[in-house]
């Protein structure tokens, strides 16, 4: 019987980490990313919502939370604390929040972020697939040195779906993103439903063992 109650434990806990999502405020050398400079030269208006491609070429879609947005080049057409020469994404003083869709799932995606005023902020990412969100906090300035902050987030089941906005900020809409980091290896599959069918007829194959074990005690 613990045996039972102990493979079932071991299950449950075992899908509970699978889902666990964690910030992430390093950035890594990513296996796929998606470089802003597709949508054109600086200053190319970005409808809502855009398409995009990955360097490996997995397709996305992408929109803000109102209006359009801009692309915009480090110490070009942006002056801030991105790399020099980077392209960036940016929400045009008013567009508010990036979501990013993609056709396949990663297990980690992330991207450098700041505000277009100069001074502190706080920046939040958020994975749609599991409503999790992380904030961290950053200081935007006219360094040109790549200083800008990293925020990420990672999970053990894929992510499809992410959202970057800014939380703490004299305007939460004016912002830009630098190139987005995708991590994981290969893109990961979302797990199909049979998948999940055979961990739900495991679990309810033991909990039917449970059962039989305790009528014959009776």
């Amino acid at each position: 019987m613990k045996r039972i109650f102990l493979a079932i434990l071991v299950l449950l806990v075992s899908a509970a980490v699978m889902r666990a999502d964690s910030g992430v405020t390093t950035e890594p050398i990513g296996t796929d990313s998606v470089v802003w400079s597709q949508l054109g030269s600086p200053y190319t208006a970005i409808p809502n919502p855009f398409d995009f491609t990955t360097t490996d070429g997995v397709a996305g879609t992408g929109n803000y939370a109102s209006g359009t947005g801009d692309v915009m080049q480090q110490t070009n057409t942006w002056s801030g604390n991105f790399a020099p020469n980077d392209y960036l994404n940016w929400t045009d003083l008013s567009a508010g929040a990036i979501t990013l869709n993609f056709d396949q799932g990663y297990t980690q995606i992330g991207a450098q972020i700041e505000t277009d005023d100069f001074g502190a902020f706080t920046a939040q990412i958020c994975d749609n697939n599991d409503s999790q969100c992380f904030t961290e906090n950053g200081v935007s300035a006219d360094t040109n040195d790549g200083s800008a902050i990293y925020i990420g987030i990672e999970s053990g089941t894929p992510i499809t779906s992410a959202t970057f906005s800014i939380t703490a900020d004299d305007n939460l809409n004016d912002f830009a993103i630098d190139t987005v980091e995708l991590n994981g290896g290969s893109p990961t599959v979302t797990p199909e439903p049979s998948s999940l069918l055979l961990l739900g007829t495991g679990i309810a194959g033991l909990a039917g063992l449970i059962r039989r074990k305790f009528a014959k005690a009776l």
